[in-house]
């Protein structure tokens, strides 16, 4: 039956994964894996920090950690075992003095031998549980960061595509924050209203307009001028129009005046 140590490291070379590997992914020193590996385990540590490093790397190399505890409780019993048989044959050859004295130490050495095998194993037992939770509860805070941090990048992510992608909505230019119609460099004059009329709108940059009839509120235009591009609309009655840009935008109104905006971002100006 192969030993604790010998299953470590044929689990381990199994794998692949040198000592130094196995220490990093661990978090546990090479020297320490390779006295386990070694059965060694009389390294100068708190039991429950030995019982701690089989279980992490049992679980690392896919071993049963359980199975592992149980063989090291098990070695644990089996050296203590012959540490007091040892103890047993020395005192024998000390006190073959008198029959009285062998009697006594007969009565007291099991009594001993009680006290020093089960109060360490209750306490290996409680310091073993409390490592447990405490691993536990690291792992769900790392978890619960992890999930936090995945959660802010998806919302900063989905932000700057919309940002980037997402259209300009009505909301923009129909808001109540509207600045007053924008001063323009030549007066709209007051002229009869026309059956039908045109007007046309030149960008000189990117803007985005929104031209509506005020008499049946139909929309004549929704769309973002590029920088160069003109168009022409047919009207019938006075119309607003509503742009993001203005320094980007002329107008040129029904009779034939061109009309720009004195101010810059959002605003709307009325043609009759």
């Amino acid at each position: 039956m192969q030993s604790i140590g010998e299953r470590f490291e044929e689990a381990r070379k199994r794998k692949g994964i040198s000592l130094r590997e196995a220490a990093e992914a661990t978090k546990i020193r090479s020297d320490f894996l390779g006295n386990i590996e070694q059965n060694k385990f009389n390294f100068d540590l708190p039991e429950i920090y030995k019982r701690g490093f089989l279980k992490n790397y049992a679980r690392y190399l896919k071993l049963d950690p359980e199975n592992i505890l149980t063989d090291y409780s098990a070695h644990l019993l089996s050296k203590s075992g012959s540490n007091a048989k040892g103890a047993e044959l020395f005192g024998s050859m000390d006190v073959r003095g008198t029959s009285t004295d062998a009697e006594d130490n007969q009565h007291e050495e099991p009594s001993y031998g009680r006290i020093s095998a089960n109060a360490p194993a209750n306490d290996t037992e409680e310091d073993e549980t409390n490592f447990e939770d405490e691993s536990d509860k690291i792992f769900y805070i790392k978890a619960g960061l992890i999930a936090v941090g995945t959660l802010a990048l998806v919302v900063v992510i989905f932000g700057l595509i919309k940002a980037i992608f997402g259209s300009a909505d009505d909301a923009v230019i129909e808001t109540p924050e509207l600045r007053d119609p924008a001063a323009i460099t030549e007066a709209v004059e007051t002229v009869e209203t026309i059956e039908s009329t045109e007007i046309t709108l030149i960008a000189s940059g990117n803007v985005y307009v929104l031209v509506k009839q005020r008499n049946d509120n139909q929309e004549l235009f929704r769309k973002t001028l590029s920088s160069g591009e003109t168009i022409t609309l047919t009207k019938s009655g006075p119309v607003d129009i509503l742009f993001t840009a203005g320094e980007n935008l002329v107008i040129i109104n029904p009779a034939g005046e061109k009309l720009r905006p004195k101010g810059e971002g959002t605003a709307k100006i009325s043609i009759p």
